[in-house]
């Protein structure tokens, strides 16, 4: 009887093993929302493929992280190989298509329409938000929405009159923030913006609007990384601190946090996904 050896090859670099020719995965993540920016329900699939078909599929699923509600872990080849390990695996800059199954439906997100995109590095993470629906101006906001505000607002005649930058509600925040936050474009009454009411007990009074099915934290700085998250409350006397809130419905919420030292300074920003 004979025996057969299986030989997995190994090289070294700085004391660290690395088989091959697989390769660590390059995960895509991000969210995936609808045509009025809600983030889609749970059950949906993202589904990537390359140019030989199907790589892989997840399901939507908004418990993985906040802001996050699909991640693909993309099956990379470290390339020492003129033949891939598998025929669905990727090698760094090569093409990659994404749908978004709902309800048996295929659709292609508005970031994919007329063209491909190309998979990173083995081992890296790269941020790809999906917006379903139909971008006929190509700006990044769906024409349904855009629609929506024209309807709502005289002097709107068209997309064009919708554009990312601009502020149809003239209540200084932009439209293209105003579709990511849930927020109304067509009134001013309702804006994404944190308002500080006062400090009583140590504790600052902290307010802003919450939309439903959105989630909220807190960051320190005005600018750059968001760091981390800052603890806060939703009642006066903090029993019930938290770095996340995602809201039921949409209203006016209160927030708590811990003052810092007299006559010091603060500053946060709120972080809508």
């Amino acid at each position: 009887m004979k025996t057969a050896a299986i030989l997995t090859a190994v090289w070294l670099t700085g004391g660290v093993a690395h088989a091959f020719p697989p390769a660590p995965y390059h995960e895509l993540y991000g969210i995936v929302r609808d045509e009025q920016g809600q983030s889609l329900a749970n059950g949906s699939s993202v589904i990537l493929a390359g140019t030989s078909g199907t790589i892989l599929a997840g399901v939507v699923d908004a418990s993985i992280a906040l802001g996050v509600n699909y991640s693909l872990k993309v099956p990379m080849d470290a390339g020492t190989l003129a033949q891939m390990y598998q025929t669905s695996a990727m090698r760094p800059m090569m093409q990659f298509t994404v749908e978004v199954l709902v309800g048996g439906v295929h659709y292609v997100p508005i970031e994919l329409q007329g063209g491909m995109l190309q998979i990173g590095a083995p081992g890296g993470r790269t941020r790809l938000d999906l917006t379903l629906g139909v971008d006929s101006d190509g700006d990044g906001l769906p024409d349904s929405w855009e629609n929506r505000v024209i309807a709502a607002l005289d002097g709107l005649h068209g997309l064009e009159d919708v554009t990312p930058e601009g502020d149809c509600d003239h209540d200084g925040v932009s439209n293209r923030i105003e579709y990511l936050a849930g927020t109304y474009a067509f009134d001013s009454r309702a804006v994404f913006r944190l308002e500080i009411l006062g400090v009583a007990d140590g504790r600052a009074h902290l307010r802003f609007l919450a939309v439903k099915g959105r989630s909220y934290r807190l960051v320190p700085g005005i600018s750059g990384d968001d760091g981390n998250p800052v603890a806060f409350s939703l009642r006066p006397d903090g029993v019930d601190a938290t770095t996340i809130h995602r809201a039921d419905s949409t209203h006016f919420q209160d927030l708590y946090v811990p003052a810092g030292v007299a006559g010091g300074s603060q500053f946060f920003r709120l972080n809508v996904q």
